[in-house]
């Protein structure tokens, strides 16, 4: 008699339930590092019979569900596209879908509804990227929230009448804490905690940290950083500069860099130790501080490809604002380089910055054996640190009628 699912022990039979069904295990990565990852739940083992269908549907249901619904088409798709959400079912679906444990409804009063509104489900792990591209979107749009309404609701999707356990409350209203200034707000449904919705609404009237506040509690972590760094604590000052970036409202995840709330920094700083300059300068010598020295972290861990990838990337970037070329090579002959003369007579922000950073890349190149670009990256780091005498040296030692094409 061939053995089927059914034949083995109970206990195993809800862990393949769970693998099968679990959200956890339904996600899969994105194609693409700048787009969000998708769900895939496999739910043709729901179909196999009465018995499987009633045991796997209460893993299935220990799945937690967000839904929303906005009267604006493109709110969903910007939901997905900026804030990288993954979005498990939009459209007619998810207008149908009412296994939900929260339901987030935003309008505006002042704009007149129209009786057609348009719906998204999430899963509950990703509640926190929704609410931090809902708190960016606001500081790069000042007034935006004061125009919005909010209402939450919360049930239990399987017993209408049960309280949802106060963890669970936290975790799907605790993450609105960063959604302030808002038109109107409500909590409602199924039992909600006063101490959990009066936590909630604590945080909401928690001002967002001015431009200063941020820049200069990005200052604070960065040098926490150098600490670690100088102590040998390596996986410490990644975490602390990664800490640093977030002070300053830039998302750091594997080798990318989302930058958001850009509108919020174009403003003079009226405090703090960049008191007098723009907010959006003082952020940018930061982040090249910070990538410098993240960079001098893969340096000491002897991880060269990591230390060239976050030097390259800056580096393309920087080109590529002075004149729109878009190539990543590092290769090329010095025609191919003239904007490094050019550039350094400008006085832009983060100049020493970027020298340590075109020098650090080069140390990597050359350990990675791509010596094509280590006299490029050294010329340019000797322009930029025009009183470094170790930069000077090695530069010197390099420049040697090395010749290449541009691409």
């Amino acid at each position: 008699m061939a053995l089927t699912l059914l034949h083995l022990p109970a206990e195993i039979r809800e862990q393949i339930y769970h693998d099968v069904l679990s959200a956890e295990n339904a996600r899969r990565p994105p194609d693409h590092d700048d787009e969000p990852g998708t769900y895939h739940f496999d739910l043709a083992i729901l179909r196999v019979n009465k018995q499987i269908h009633h045991e796997a549907k209460k893993a299935f249901e220990d799945n937690v569900f967000i839904k929303i619904t906005t009267p604006w088409s493109e709110s969903i798709d910007h939901i997905s596209s900026e804030g990288r959400v993954p979005i498990i079912t939009k459209g007619e679906p998810a207008d149908d879908f009412q296994s939900f444990h929260l339901w987030v409804w935003i309008d505006a009063p002042g704009v007149p509804y129209r009786g057609v509104a348009y719906s998204m489900v999430i899963c509950l792990a990703d509640l926190p990227a929704f609410t931090h591209m809902w708190q960016f979107s606001n500081l790069n749009h000042q007034g935006l929230n004061p125009h919005l309404r909010l209402k939450l609701t919360l049930q239990d999707p399987h017993l209408p009448d049960r309280k949802i356990p106060k963890t669970l409350q936290i975790r799907l209203l605790q993450p609105f804490g960063h959604v302030k200034n808002l038109h109107s707000f409500s909590v409602e449904g199924a039992k909600v905690l006063p101490s959990v919705e009066e936590d909630l609404k604590k945080e909401q009237a928690i001002p967002d940290p001015s431009p200063e506040e941020s820049l200069a509690r990005a200052t604070a972590l960065k040098a926490i950083g150098n600490q670690s760094l100088q102590a040998g604590q390596y996986a410490a000052a990644l975490q602390q500069y990664t800490d640093a970036f977030a002070a300053i409202h830039i998302t750091v995840s594997g080798r990318k860099r989302y930058i958001h709330a850009e509108g919020y920094y174009y403003r003079e700083l009226s405090s703090g130790s960049y008191q007098g300059q723009r907010s959006d300068y003082a952020r940018l010598i930061i982040r090249t501080q910070l990538v410098a020295n993240v960079m001098q972290v893969y340096l000491k861990m002897e991880e060269w490809e990591d230390a060239r990838f976050w030097g390259k990337r800056s580096i393309v970037l920087f080109r590529s604002s002075l004149t729109g070329e878009t190539t990543e090579d590092l290769g090329g002959d010095r025609s191919c380089w003239a904007w490094v003369d050019e550039s350094a007579t400008m006085g832009f922000p983060a100049r020493p910055e970027m020298g340590k950073i075109l020098y650090r890349t080069a140390l990597a190149s050359h350990e990675l054996g791509l010596q094509t670009e280590v006299a490029n990256l050294m010329r340019a780091a000797a322009v930029y640190l025009p009183h470094d005498q170790v930069v000077q040296e090695k530069a010197r030692a390099l420049d040697e009628g090395q010749s290449g094409s541009c691409r």
